[in-house]
């Protein structure tokens, strides 16, 4: 969402039977969550993760993803992120039934060495990363397909 203080929006729905998954709940709770953003190569163990599976299983364990332990919160980050932010709880919006947003303030960024491109001006390769992302339902897009627009620059009259 911004820069000054880091901040990202991430949306959360609920099964109208079972209600909100742990990962949810355990926001809710301890008001402290990673984001992991997912490359291409673990979109299945991705997959997995949103099994409707009971309360309590561990979906990271079913996808076979390891994890490591987070720097500024409890909750640990996916070992094979790209990349990975540590954030903490700074509102949650009720949207509708069965589902929220919620703005999260982040703590830390942890960004695989592999794709950074300048440490100084914090510029990563993202194309290398091939992250992928959910448009709707089960339909994903990969960020390798990106095109660039010049902004137009509005000239006043003389």
């Amino acid at each position: 969402m911004g820069p000054n203080p880091a901040t990202l929006v991430i949306g959360i729905n609920a099964d109208p039977q079972k209600g909100y998954k742990d990962s949810a709940r355990n926001i809710f709770e301890t008001g402290e969550f990673v984001v992991n953003l997912v490359p291409f190569h673990l979109a299945e163990k991705m997959n997995l993760t949103a099994i409707n599976a009971p309360a309590g299983v561990n979906e990271l364990d079913l996808a076979g993803l390891a994890t490591e332990p987070s720097v500024h919160i409890k909750p640990p980050r996916i070992a094979e992120s790209p990349v990975a932010f540590e954030c903490v709880k700074h509102s949650i919006v009720e949207t509708g039934p069965y589902q929220v947003i919620v703005i999260g303030l982040v703590k830390a960024v942890h960004v695989a060495d592999q794709f950074i491109k300048d440490a100084n001006r914090g510029h990563v390769d993202t194309d290398a990363m091939d992250l992928i992302g959910r448009t709707f339902g089960s339909d994903y897009i990969r960020t390798k397909n990106k095109f660039e627009m010049q902004r137009p620059f509005w000239k006043p009259k003389a």
